[in-house]
């Protein structure tokens, strides 16, 4: 992917875009955070709950994409806002885009999706290396639904930098959600934090959500 940079932007935002995914919530350890260093978790001393997301995008100003991250939220007392400290997308263009316009550190990565009834996997190859998650949705119809007013804003505020800048933006989002049963991970193999080591806190499935993101404010170091 070395021509990656020669490619320029051509979709500004704000962003709208909509699909499905999964939100998956963990307890992580101080020991959880330092045995997984290259991932740039923020430190804790007590441990907290971090998200990881994975997500169909089905509408987006540049198409369809998928994507694996980690939602860092640092302790409100340390005065750090959350972050976006791993992520990896199934396009180019997304990769570029999200680089350039929010300071997101995408990194390229070929996703591939299998369902049988309430089970979905999803198999991630990064760099010839391939890991598998597998998520079992509820039998239950019942979906909650979120609107991003129901969280403190403090939670939605985006802090990245990229290049030697600095960007901040507040994602807007609703959607619905059903309670997953079970979530595992196999063969993480350094392409990403070993998940299966942290508690699963409850896990959910979104079934269909709309998302903005919105212009970046970006300040130079």
């Amino acid at each position: 992917m070395q021509h990656v940079q020669e490619k320029s932007v051509h979709q500004f935002p704000p962003w709208q875009l909509q699909g499905e995914g999964f939100i998956l919530n963990y307890w992580i350890t101080p020991q959880f955070i330092r045995e997984n260093f290259a991932f740039h978790i923020a430190p804790s001393p007590l441990g907290r709950v971090v998200q990881v997301m994975l997500v169909r995008y089905q509408e987006s100003p540049v198409g369809p994409y998928d994507e694996l991250l980690i939602m860092d939220h640092p302790l409100i007392s340390k005065r750090r806002l959350s972050s976006i400290p791993k992520i990896y997308v199934s396009t180019e263009e997304s990769l570029i885009h999200g680089q350039q316009l929010w300071g997101i550190p995408k990194e390229y990565a070929q996703f591939e999706w299998q369902q049988q009834g309430q089970e979905v996997m999803c198999h991630i190859t990064y760099q010839s290396q391939t890991m598998t998650i597998r998520l079992k949705k509820s039998k239950s119809t019942r979906f909650f639904y979120i609107n991003s007013h129901h969280i403190p804003a403090s939670m939605l505020k985006i802090q990245q930098s990229w290049n030697a800048r600095h960007y901040q933006f507040s994602p807007q989002f609703r959607g619905y959600l059903s309670k997953l049963v079970h979530v595992e991970w196999q063969n993480t193999q350094g392409i990403f934090p070993d998940f299966s080591q942290a508690k699963n806190l409850q896990s959910f499935y979104v079934s269909q959500f709309s998302l903005i993101l919105p212009e970046a404010k970006i300040d130079k170091k």
